[in-house]
């Protein structure tokens, strides 16, 4: 399935074309300094295109995940929805290593 997508890594902004939608949203960091873990969180809107099934159908969509932080905190001043902790608790405290 071809995929066309954009990047812009000045403001952390990706959208992206498929057969079946559109995508467009913002990445962010939020490096915990006390856990060492990087919390990237990817949000934005989603339009269902034609031939999907739910095409006109819209709405917004939130990913989260986290690494290890191997270097220095990256200075953030946003704060991850409750979501990114919630993986991070979930992965880090022993249900998946």
């Amino acid at each position: 399935m071809p995929i066309n997508g954009y990047w812009n890594e000045s403001a952390k902004q990706i959208s992206f074309d498929s057969p079946y939608a559109r995508y467009s949203g913002n990445l962010t960091m939020f490096d915990d300094s006390t856990t060492r873990i990087r919390h990237l969180v990817l949000s934005g809107r989603v339009i269902m295109e034609p031939p999907s099934l739910l095409a006109g159908r819209n709405g917004t969509w939130v990913a989260t995940t986290d690494i290890s932080l191997t270097g220095p905190a990256v200075s953030n001043s946003d704060f991850p929805p409750v979501g990114a902790f919630l993986t991070s608790n979930i992965l880090h405290n022993g249900l998946e290593r």
